[in-house]
């Protein structure tokens, strides 16, 4: 009976064994919210999950990556220097999408060519790098499916180096992930320009928009995309001992969820090696709730940049200036007001002998601009208004003085003495 019991216990101690790896392949078998992805260890190749990876999908600016491996081997080659001056071109600076703001006619170090597409992601650094190596767009892109069939990526075909849309440009997120290996195994220096956070150019900071840079332990790159007909891309690669893993994600719903997918397969990937990785909630995959919470904060997020920007042009300086506009004409006086004001300024000088003043309109007889101190009249106007305040319904003269508080301020000039434009208009 003892015997039988010690046979149980081992046969249930090696079937918990047997369980543990099941366990873990169950956990990188989630399903990922994207339209396909799929997750390396680049140390052997091995696959370590995929979903949908020969899905054909466009391939966003994930297209750079095979420009900046055309503009290394350009340089690797002796061809191409990082000193060189690239010229800007009108078509390069005229590139819409993101942008590093290159101008038409500048000298452009290829260095920082290098780090506008690899950083800012520039649509216009892309074009000017083509132009450099090739003399055309069109040529370059000749050698990228050149290179791309080179690597073995056989069912991708570019249209443009910067990946802006185009009719038949597409690819997979099998051949984006050999490609990425291909690019970091041959170029590792190009890592040192992936994990830059930020990059200034002509006073102007740009971020990196892989958020997973200083976020994710290891993370050191590589690559994020978007057009609509894809959705968001990203090519991510971490490192931890020596270990280093790549994850692509092609087609999420937002830039928190193309972030949140590659940091839960960057963390599996981890434990799938033996390196170290963190037991995240992010392991577990986004539920439909989830996800609908991340678009909302994207779009959240995408009105503040609305916002700032605005700001930042002066919309919000013109809007506001519309609007004491409209503050002033509600508090317009009258045109009997005006009247009423103009008749009181020639009665009271009329009687001290002096030069009437137009004091509603704000000029004189002669049509001049009126500026200087009050007048006799008017300060007498002001004070019998002011005893009047508390019978507001029977006073006119209250409303004089306010129509004349109004017409000052919208002037912003006050009225002479009389005797003083007498002595100009002598003198």
């Amino acid at each position: 009976m003892q015997r039988k019991r010690r046979f149980l216990c081992v046969l249930l101690l090696f079937s918990f064994c047997l369980l543990i790896p099941q366990i873990s392949q169950a956990a990188v078998n989630r399903r990922v919210n994207a339209r396909s992805a799929i997750l390396l260890d680049m140390e052997n190749g091995r696959v370590l999950f995929e979903q949908n990876a020969d899905y054909l999908i466009a391939p966003a600016s994930l297209t750079k990556i095979l420009t900046l491996y055309l503009v290394f081997e350009a340089i690797e080659q002796g061809r191409v220097s990082l000193s060189d001056k690239v010229v800007v071109s009108r078509r390069a600076a005229s590139a819409s999408g993101s942008r590093m703001g290159l101008k038409a006619g500048a000298r452009v170090p290829m260095e920082e060519i290098i780090k506008g597409m690899a950083v800012v992601s520039g649509n216009d650094a892309c074009v000017a790098a083509a132009e450099h190596i090739s003399g055309s767009v069109e040529r370059f892109v000749v050698k990228m499916n050149a290179k791309a069939r080179e690597l073995g990526m056989t069912r991708s075909h570019f249209m443009t180096p910067n990946g802006l849309p185009a009719v038949g440009q597409v690819t997979t997120a099998r051949e984006i992930a050999r490609l990425s290996i291909a690019y970091i195994h041959r170029f590792p220096e190009s890592l040192a320009i992936h994990s830059m956070q930020s990059y200034a150019y002509c006073r102007r900071s740009h971020h990196n928009a892989n958020r997973l840079l200083g976020k994710c332990p290891g993370v050191d790159g590589l690559k994020t995309g978007f057009v609509c007909a894809s959705g968001y891309n990203i090519s991510a690669t971490a490192r931890r001992s020596h270990t280093r893993i790549l994850a692509v994600v092609m087609g999420a719903h937002s830039p928190w969820v193309r972030c949140s997918e590659a940091e839960r397969l960057i963390e599996v990937g981890f434990r799938e090696t033996g390196a170290p990785y963190n037991d995240l909630k992010t392991v577990a995959p986004t539920t439909a709730a989830k996800r609908k919470e991340l678009s909302a904060g994207g779009r959240r997020y995408a009105g503040g940049v609305q916002r700032a920007q605005a700001k930042k042009a002066g919309k919000q300086n013109s809007l506001a200036a519309s609007g004491r506009t409209k503050l002033s004409a509600s508090k317009k006086p009258a045109l009997n007001d005006k009247k009423k004001i103009n008749n009181a300024a020639k009665k009271s000088t009329a009687q001290n002998g002096k030069t009437p003043c137009r004091l509603a309109s704000g000029k004189n007889k002669s049509g001049g601009v009126v500026s200087g101190k009050k007048s006799a009249g008017v300060k007498s106007a002001a004070a019998t208004a002011k005893t009047g305040r508390n019978n507001k319904a029977k006073s006119a003269k209250y409303n004089r003085e306010q129509a004349k508080t109004a017409v000052k301020k919208k002037n912003n000039k006050a009225v002479p003495h009389a005797h003083a434009l007498k002595k100009r208009a002598n003198g």
